[in-house]
Order: structure tokens, then sequence, then C-alpha cells
């Protein structure tokens, strides 16, 4: 079976950046970097690739072409790009794979469930994976390139991907506008945010380990039971306060 060994970036932001990263230091080839500002691109690797502004200079002998870019410019890049031959993925989690139709038949994904800064370490190891592919073949190269990676990674379709996706904007978004709201309110009060620490870790355990609402607190029984009052005031004053 023939492996991936050099790979294409068609994007300049937090995924192509950490991308790029973990790829060179595991002995892939970076062959392009495509992108609007190459200064978005770390310094170190773009002395190990070429970087380019024209998508019609994008080389056609790449193993691999990630796209990792933001939803709404997708179709808009990959109009002009045409490598129906050429295995082209994706890494977000609420895009429809076939969509990359308009430039390949062997498309895929590869999509990490977690929040990416460039600016930060990620814990590849620890990061879960979904990828898909459009054929059996290149859904066994993605395969065999993501444990070259030693990347953690499980077969989705996109259908069950983007419910994924959702779940994780649900428990990530949310659960940090809630925290900012209450760091916020301690700050106001005078009261020590991380003293909430053991408390939050010991809530997220339980949120884990426990089937939903079946914590025997009273408040989650009144909210259960459809009594949101208790909830909703809270969250009123916390705003309010």
């Amino acid at each position: 079976m023939k492996k991936i060994k050099k790979i294409t970036i068609l994007g300049t932001g937090n995924i192509a950046n950490q991308y790029c990263g973990l790829f060179l230091k595991n002995n892939f080839e970076i062959d392009c970097i495509y992108g609007n500002n190459e200064k978005n691109i770390a310094k170190k690797i773009l002395d190990k690739s070429i970087f380019t502004t024209n998508i019609s200079e994008v080389p056609n002998d790449s193993d691999l072409y990630i796209v990792a870019l933001s939803d709404d410019v997708y179709l808009e890049v990959l109009k002009g790009f045409k490598h129906e031959n050429k295995f082209i993925v994706h890494t977000s989690g609420s895009l429809e794979s076939k969509t990359l139709e308009i430039a390949t038949k062997r498309w895929g994904c590869i999509y990490p469930l977690q929040t990416i800064k460039k600016s930060k370490n990620i814990k590849w190891e620890e990061t879960p994976f979904y990828v898909e592919a459009s054929n059996s073949k290149d859904e066994n190269l993605l395969k065999d390139f993501c444990v070259s990676n030693k990347l953690n990674f499980t077969i989705y379709n996109s259908s069950k991907r983007k419910k994924l996706h959702l779940a994780a904007v649900m428990s990530s978004n949310f659960s940090y506008h809630l925290f900012s709201m209450v760091k916020d309110y301690c700050l106001k009060n005078d009261v020590n945010f991380n003293d909430l620490k053991p408390l939050l870790e010991n809530t997220l355990e339980n949120s884990m380990s426990s089937s939903p609402f079946e914590l025997p607190d009273l408040m989650i029984k009144k909210i259960k039971g459809g009594d949101n009052r208790v909830s909703c005031l809270i969250l009123f004053r916390i705003s309010r306060s």
C-alpha cells in the first residue's frame, strides 16, 4: 500500500499551523502551504516549505491535501482547485465531506475534537480524531497516516461527526460562557474563583460517570421535574451582579 509522505496544507490558521508542526515533527514533508498571508505561519515551518497565495501554484503531486479553512470559504477556494484524482481531506466537524467532490472524487476528513490554538501546545496523544474517506483504499491510507502520527482516531461518517461536533460545541462553548459569568461574579464580589476548581472537576467527573440527570441533588431534581425557575434565577442574578 502506498503511504502518505508529501502533504500540502490549504490554510494558515490555528489548525494549519499545528498540523504543519505535528507532521514535520514526524518526518512528513510539507510540499506547500496555501493562504492569504504567510505571516500567519510560523517561520520555522516556512523554512521547510513553500508558501503561495495563488491556488494555481499548488503542486499536483502531493500524496495528501489537507484543507484547514473556515467552513464558509471551502467552496470558494475549492472551485479553483481541480485535482480529481488527488486525495483531499478537510478538518471541519460540521462540513459534509462530499462537499469536496467539487474538487476531487477522493475526498475525506481528519477532524480533531479539540480547541486548537497555534500559540498553545497540543497534547495530540490525548486528542480524539475522527476520520472519513470516500473509499476503503483511502480510508486505509488515512488510518496508516494517523498511526504514523500516533493519533487516537475513530472512523465516523459525516452525519455522525456533525452530531458529535454539535455536542462538542454545546459542552465547550456553553460551559465556558457559564464559567465566565461565574468568574466575573467572583471578581466583582472578591471571591476566589480558583477555589471552585475542585468542585468543577468533581462536577465534570460526575457528568462523565453518571447517567444524565442521575445525581440526587435537590436543585437537579427541580430542574429535572420541569422547574427551571431556580436555575434561571441564579443565572439572572449572576448576570446582573
